[in-house]
């Protein structure tokens, strides 16, 4: 949308290393333009204020609102996979034009069109998600769901990045290239994982908490977490393997984001779609909305009074991942670098990685 706002990363730079970052957001509180309106309108208008993960949004503001009303969640099904073939489709993009682009890679934009276009026919209820799912391992892996299922280490992962199969495999050997040259002083502060949370639990948790001070900087037992594939994904064995050897998270959230990637698609072909969105009806007639996006965990919370909006609020994944002292500031912080263009250009690897859903610009501060 116009006016959107963006993300400023003040990068504290010594001409060593990175001894601090900044995180500043200018992105407007667009929800409160909902508050007075009556519920309809207000859900026919959020998907055209929020034009990025806007199934997501939209299908968040019917939940809340129909958990506000009292109402059951109309059409469940079909909203979660509206919201999962919009997660294939957010997670393909990165991996096919994003992320090839950042390395200096092949972009991929016609198999792109044809799957995006695939999967809005999917959403649609036509189509056939098993095909989809099955030709998106050939494709992009080189070889079946189940033999990929036993790549379960780094060293798995390293021979397929090497037998060069599937059109994934130079984006993740670049990236491992990368990862494995970065180099960091001192002790990490860790940014834990966000549980996987319905709306009752969420609703249970921030009991008399929601408000716009959390919306801007949410966090949970008063620390910051970062949510995404990550968090989604992260009991699996590669991506334990992995941190325990990358605990900076740059390969292994784009791991994880391929995890995601395939799992959602596979969830959309044996239509195991249900648990992508939830709902909950809190007290004074509040409703309370999860919905699992490709970014993150994404939050509605609404209150009604006399059939109009007397409260809206949204808690946006990019809220968490790029909190002032979050998963951006956590993995940069302590990196060596003596070059400012390889600086700038790793903090951009970096905030990829956590994909913000607004622009961002990189400001050097010479410490």
């Amino acid at each position: 949308m116009p006016g959107a706002g963006k993300l400023v990363l003040n990068i504290i730079w010594d001409g060593r290393g990175i001894l601090g970052v900044g995180v500043k957001s200018t992105r407007p509180k667009a929800y409160r333009i909902l508050e007075g309106r009556i519920p309809d309108n207000v859900v026919q208008l959020v998907p055209l204020l929020f034009s990025v993960c806007g199934k997501a949004q939209q299908a968040a503001a019917i939940a809340a609102v129909s958990a506000a009303q009292g109402y059951e969640l109309p059409q469940n099904k079909n909203l979660e996979r509206r919201v999962t073939c919009e997660v294939v489709q957010e997670h393909l993009w990165r991996l096919l034009l994003d992320w090839p682009e950042r390395l200096g890679l092949e972009q991929h934009r016609q198999q792109f069109v044809l799957w995006h276009h695939a999967l809005n026919e999917i959403a649609a209820g036509q189509g056939n998600a098993q095909v989809l799912a099955d030709e998106l391992c050939r494709i992009l892996l080189g070889m079946k769901g189940n033999d990929w299922n036993r790549v379960d280490s780094r060293s798995r992962l390293g021979e397929w990045q090497k037998a060069g199969q599937g059109l994934l495999t130079p984006v993740f050997s670049a990236l491992d290239k990368i990862e494995s040259g970065l180099d960091f002083g001192g002790e990490m502060t860790d940014c834990s994982l966000l549980p996987i949370w319905t709306a009752a639990d969420a609703s249970q948790i921030y009991a008399g908490q929601l408000g716009q001070s959390f919306a801007a900087k949410p966090q949970f037992e008063g620390k910051p977490m970062e949510t995404g594939a990550l968090a989604y994904c992260q009991p699996a064995a590669l991506l334990q393997d992995v941190l325990q050897q990358r605990p900076r998270r740059l390969s292994a959230r784009l791991i994880a984001r391929l995890a995601d990637l395939l799992d959602s698609a596979e969830a959309l072909a044996q239509e195991r779609i249900s648990g992508r969105v939830s709902c909950v009806s809190a007290a004074d007639a509040g409703g309370v909305a999860l919905v699992r996006t490709a970014r993150g965990m994404l939050m509605h919370s609404v209150r009604i009074e006399t059939e109009r909006i007397a409260e809206y609020l949204i808690v946006a994944p990019t809220e968490w991942n790029f909190h002032p002292q979050g998963a951006l500031v956590t993995g940069l912080t302590g990196l060596k670098e003596n070059d400012a263009g390889r600086l700038v250009e790793t903090v951009r690897h970096f905030v990829l990685s956590l994909d913000p859903c607004v622009e961002y610009e990189i400001e050097v501060e010479h410490a």
